[in-house]
């Protein structure tokens, strides 16, 4: 191959690369963004309703939303987010996990926005 080749393929490549690297922040930026919409709607209603735990189609459909987009970036993270979804559907339901408290939800967001800043 000559120079000229190979250096239209090593561009090639960092494009392709270049192209990932953005996409992969832009899922990471939108599950941020739904993780973040769904913790502060949890936070508020749990406040104003002095942490009384009783269904709510909204906020499981946040959590649902959150689970989504946080699947391809990091799917345990998604599965945990979609056990919050059903928790806020079904409260009495047994579980096999424990559902995450809305601390360790803010750690994950930390971890989040760390891999943005990548």
């Amino acid at each position: 191959m000559s120079a000229v080749a190979d250096i239209k393929l090593l561009a090639w490549v960092l494009d392709k690369l270049a192209t990932y690297s953005e996409k992969h922040k832009e899922q990471v930026s939108e599950a941020i963004n739904a993780i973040h919409a769904a913790w502060t709607r949890t936070y508020d209603y749990l406040k104003n309703k002095n942490g009384e735990y009783v269904p709510n189609q909204e906020l499981s459909d946040l959590w649902n939303e959150a689970a989504h987009r946080t699947r391809l970036v990091n799917p345990d993270l998604a599965s945990q987010l979609q056990d919050k979804s059903r928790f806020w559907i079904h409260l009495d339901l047994p579980r096999q996990r424990r559902i995450l408290l809305l601390t360790e939800i803010v750690d994950e967001l930390e971890r989040l926005n760390k891999r943005f800043e990548k």
